[in-house]
């Protein structure tokens, strides 16, 4: 266990320690109290400057003063300290900001920095510091009483204008978010549809297929159920725009049939998990039914994934626990959410998994002891409308964008930490455990073998995994 480490788990330890001191009360344990608290505190900063140092530090950081400072605010509200209906609003105010994130990060409208919360957390530690120094300097309660007051009213404004200031960002993202790319008048265009996609089963998606072929007044023709593509030369003919209607798979199996890759593809959602929907389509919900809107032609970087399996092309992967997901699912012919959550339960609650990796990037070298996922690609969303990677991406940068777990303390806390990197990444926080990484090639080795995914596909157990830009593929989307 590093310095940082230890510093940032010594930070919680001396909790428990701490609140017991505050409920005992007197002089005595309040000063011991706030010396506690003084130097909780300064390890804290310690561990947070020494961990900027590092590509990955501690995933205690992140929540380790929220939880101290409210647990006090919290005694204090028990014993009639503090208002009750104010530490409610700070909870509150917590709460709604991480729901304009989340809201924010699916829709593609960043939310940059964090300074409203770092300011306020630390505006509330002053605040814990003044309701203790009141209980022990008795003269001075009432110069105590109004600078403590002034805190309160002061962390209650900027609570109120952060909340505003966020959902003014959010909206305004959504209102100058920029047209990409050209746009596709009405050319003839063909759907390309999937009828071993698990969507297609269900009678009202056929309905909405069926919909969508119609306004759009294009002709439908089905996959080959035993060689997916076989056949569909001839209806390619002089015809740039195609519609792949299927799941995540058919539109990666589309990637990479050479037939298609001249072509203009678009998506249309049959699938169970459908990361490319939630891209195309930015998760708007029946967007794709309307005949008003035109689409969009961009250029989409397609990703060349090498591994000790073979080649394929591809838009997202990822390596670790969320290989071992799709592992325990890829038995299935047709999958859905069930089986994807009975897939992840039965991951959760097995064998403990960690991986010992070396990641190379554009020459950097990185070591992870306990790399819990990797997750590479130009798509920033996996199944089910989920952020998967984190920031702005660039379609046609030539750059592949990975965001890498990892656990700086013991693999105990694994499975807990793969829940809690994926809610960071909702709410759109690059915080440990995540570590963000950019670049145009990534070399994966381990001593270990590792399982593989790709566009939702299991690939199997390998040591090495070498990722690049290998093309461009012209794409139509919102």
């Amino acid at each position: 266990m590093n310095l940082t480490t230890l510093l940032s788990v010594l930070h919680l330890i001396l909790l428990p320690f701490l609140l017991y001191f505050v409920v005992v009360g007197g002089h005595f344990f309040i000063l011991l109290a706030m010396a506690i608290l003084l130097f909780s505190v300064l390890t804290n900063i310690v561990g947070k400057l020494m961990g900027r140092k590092k590509v990955s530090s501690s995933f205690l950081h992140p929540f380790s003063d929220k939880i101290v400072v409210l647990s006090l605010l919290f005694v204090f509200a028990l014993q009639g300290l503090f208002s009750g209906l104010i530490f409610s609003f700070f909870l509150l105010r917590d709460i709604i900001i991480s729901i304009i994130r989340i809201i924010a990060s699916r829709d593609d409208a960043v939310i940059r920095g964090e300074l409203y919360g770092k300011f306020i957390t630390v505006l509330q530690f002053v605040l814990v510091f003044l309701i203790l120094a009141k209980s022990i300097f008795v003269p001075l309660e009432k110069p105590f009483y109004l600078v403590s007051s002034i805190f309160t009213w002061l962390i209650l404004v900027l609570g109120v204008v952060s909340i505003f200031h966020y959902t003014y960002v959010y909206l305004k993202g959504l209102r100058t978010r920029n047209e990409l790319g050209k746009t596709v008048e009405k050319e003839p265009m063909i759907i390309l549809a999937n009828k071993k996609s698990s969507g297609y089963r269900d009678r009202y998606r056929r309905y909405l297929l069926g919909v969508f072929t119609k306004r759009r007044n294009a002709p439908i023709y089905y996959l080959s159920e035993k060689n997916l593509f076989s056949g569909v030369e001839k209806n390619l003919r002089n015809i740039k725009n195609v519609i792949i209607a299927g799941g995540d798979g058919t539109f990666e199996a589309a990637l990479n049939y050479k037939q298609l890759q001249n072509k203009s593809i678009g998506f249309f959602p049959l699938g169970a998990g459908n990361a490319f929907y939630s891209y195309f389509y930015k998760g708007k919900r029946f967007e794709y039914l309307r005949s008003r809107f035109r689409f969009r032609e961009i250029f989409l970087d397609v990703l060349r994934l090498e591994w000790e399996g073979g080649k394929r092309d591809t838009l997202f992967l990822s390596l670790g626990v969320d290989g071992e997901v799709v592992h325990a699912i890829s038995h299935k012919k047709r999958h859905s959410f069930p089986d994807y959550f009975s897939a992840g339960a039965k991951v959760a609650f097995g064998k403990n998994l960690q991986y010992a990796i070396d990641c190379t990037v554009d020459g950097k070298k990185y070591h992870w002891k306990n790399c819990i996922n990797l997750i590479l690609g130009k798509v920033p969303y996996i199944g089910f409308g989920m952020r998967s990677l984190l920031g702005t991406i660039q379609e046609d940068d030539g750059q592949v964008l990975g965001m890498a777990c990892v656990n700086t303390h013991s693999p105990f806390f694994n499975k807990a930490l793969r829940l809690w990197a994926i809610f960071l990444s909702q709410m759109g926080l690059a915080k440990a455990p995540l570590v963000i990484l950019k670049g145009k090639e990534f070399l994966i080795e381990s001593k270990k073998p590792f399982p593989l995914q790709a566009g939702g596909e299991f690939l199997g157990y390998t040591k090495l995994v070498k990722v690049s830009v290998k093309r461009k593929q012209k794409v139509l989307m919102i």
